[in-house]
């Protein structure tokens, strides 16, 4: 191999542990950050977890009932159908399903994120001191 083409390969290889090592490290960054978060909310703070769209969001409007002159029983019936998308409430099984995703995803991370970027980052150290012995 020729030394430019020597050169060449060692920026690519330094470009390339660099970058993996970089991305690997705010993997594991991440899964610590939501692991310690789904932590606290559930056991420091004890916050229940919400979600945006808990209830079905009532689109009937009750009024064209009446306006249609149509009958007050179907008037009635739209208003107990509105009344009960109002005060329909999630079950608690849907926030603790989204609470294990969530810490499970964390450990995921944690779990692939740390130990490759610590294998290339021994790649760095190890070549770094080879450098310096030279």
């Amino acid at each position: 191999m020729t030394e430019q083409k020597k050169k060449k390969v060692s920026i690519i290889r330094f470009i390339y542990l660099y970058l993996i090592t970089a991305i690997t490290f705010i993997v594991f960054i991440i899964g610590a950050v939501n692991i310690v978060d789904q932590g606290l909310k559930s056991f420091v703070f004890n916050v229940e977890e919400y979600d945006y769209y808990d209830r079905p969001i009532p689109v009937m409007d009750c009024e064209i009932y009446l306006d249609a002159n149509q009958d007050a029983e179907a008037y009635e019936n739209c208003l107990e159908k509105q009344k009960a998308a109002m005060e329909y409430e999630a079950p608690k099984s849907k926030f603790t399903n989204e609470a294990k995703r969530r810490l499970s995803i964390g450990i995921a991370q944690v779990v692939v994120g740390f130990p490759l970027w610590l294998f290339h980052w021994r790649i760095i150290e190890r070549d770094r001191r080879e450098r310096r012995k030279k």
